[in-house]
C-alpha cells in the first residue's frame, strides 16, 4: 500500500489490535457514529477473513473519517491497548500459579487457554440491542 509496510493478517496480535480497533470505533457517539460503526464493520471483515483487500478497504474506509475523530481514536485504541496488555501480564501470572482442578489435579493448559481466549473475545461478543 501506499507507504505502508505490508502486515501479516495472519499474526494474532495483528489482528488482536485490529479487533481494539473496531471496538473503539463502535464506541465513537456523536457526529459520524454511523460512518465509524461502518469502518468497525469493514474491520472486523479483516478479522474474519484474513485478506489483504479487506484489510485496504478498512484502511481506505478509516482515512474517510473526520480528522478529528481519527486521532481520538487513535488515542483511546492506543490506551486500551495497553490495558490489554497489562491485563494479560496480570491474568498470566495468576494463571501461571498451580490451580487445582475440581478433580484435584492441576488445571490442564487447554482450560487456561480457554479461560484467555474467553477474555480476548469478551469485547467482541457484543449483540445488538434486542427490538
Amino acid at each position: 500500500m501506499d507507504g505502508l509496510e505490508p502486515i501479516s493478517l495472519d499474526d494474532n496480535q495483528t489482528l488482536q489490535a485490529i479487533g481494539i480497533l473496531a471496538d473503539v470505533l463502535d464506541g465513537v457517539d456523536g457526529p459520524g457514529g454511523l460512518d465509524t460503526v461502518l469502518v468497525s464493520k469493514a474491520l472486523r471483515q479483516v478479522i474474519a477473513t484474513k485478506s489483504q483487500p479487506a484489510f485496504e478497504f478498512a484502511t481506505r474506509a478509516f482515512n474517510t473519517l473526520d480528522a478529528d475523530v481519527r486521532r481520538q481514536v487513535a488515542e483511546t485504541a492506543d490506551q486500551a491497548a495497553h490495558d490489554s496488555v497489562e491485563l494479560r501480564a496480570r491474568v498470566g501470572g495468576f494463571l501461571a500459579t498451580s490451580a487445582k482442578a475440581p478433580g484435584g489435579g492441576p488445571a490442564t493448559p487447554a482450560q487456561a487457554t480457554s479461560f484467555l481466549n474467553a477474555l480476548n473475545l469478551r469485547n467482541r461478543r457484543r449483540s445488538p440491542p434486542s427490538e
